[in-house]
């Protein structure tokens, strides 16, 4: 009989002890391109779920000193973030712009689905590298009709601290939108955009795709696989499809809009 350490060391190696090891297989999200300026011109394109908005950070205001009269930093002005916070969970964090009362933030927006009853909340941060102390946090739910189409869209804080803030359509992009694990015969979709051309041609979360454009998932291989998903934001694939034990069934995927959303 070998030693009880041999065994215990047998049976790690070998997931043993009662230890289930489940394999870890990769995901991937279908590659996205511009949509050329003359359809979106023309508004030939998808217009994005009526809850799917990009918010924008635009600038904040504050008062020269704190409330109490102290100055912001012992070395200037305050070094302002913002934070926005969906149903109390974090989904996005701007850029700091240093030694100002009045920053302004170029490119800080985040593309997220906000239904009418979502509460959003507004922080705003002075980061002071150790210990970065708030500024004011307000919230709102859902998002002001005024601010809609970049409309204007002011958060007022105690301290008469402002934040400026819009609201507009997010830009579409061609995709086929899906999230799919990668497994040796087959992808397994695990997440579609909504309103996406791959939820739109009929796909579903669990599905297992086992051929595109005619060319079986084992016989592309992993990178095979992934680029031929990645064409259809260029034109139009076709996927074999298997779900829940049904017969086989073909899903023809049109290029069209892709909404990215948290």
């Amino acid at each position: 009989m070998p030693p009880l350490r041999t065994f215990l060391v047998v049976a790690l190696l070998t997931g043993g002890l009662g230890a289930g090891c489940g394999a870890v297989f990769p995901r991937y999200t279908t590659a996205t391109r511009r949509v050329p300026a003359g359809m979106l011109e023309e508004r030939s394109v998808r217009p994005p779920p009526e809850d799917v908005h990009e918010i924008v950070v635009v600038s904040a205001e504050l008062p020269p000193s704190r409330e109490d009269g102290q100055p912001w930093d012992s070395d200037g002005g305050p070094d302002l973030y913002a934070i926005i916070r969906r149903n109390g969970t974090e989904v996005y964090r701007s850029p700091v712009v240093a030694d100002s009362t009045r920053p302004e933030w170029h490119g800080a927006s985040v593309t997220l689905r906000v239904r009418p009853t979502d509460v959003l909340r507004f922080e705003l941060w002075d980061d002071d590298g150790l210990v970065d102390q708030p500024v004011g946090a307000e919230q709102v739910t859902g998002i002001p009709s005024s601010a809609l189409d970049g409309g204007n869209w002011v958060v007022r804080f105690q301290r008469n601290a402002l934040l400026y803030l819009a609201a507009r359509s997010p830009e579409p992009r061609y995709g086929l939108g899906a999230t799919f694990e990668s497994h040796e015969d087959f992808l397994r979709i695990v997440e579609l955009e909504e309103g996406s051309p791959g939820r739109i041609a009929g796909l579903r979360e669990g599905d297992q795709v086992v051929s595109i454009d005619g060319r079986r998932v084992v016989d592309l291989g992993e990178l095979g696989a992934r680029q031929a998903m990645d064409r259809a934001a260029i034109r139009a694939v076709v996927l074999t499809v298997e779900r829940d034990g049904s017969p086989r069934t073909t899903v023809t995927v049109e290029p069209g809009a892709v909404y990215v959303a948290q």
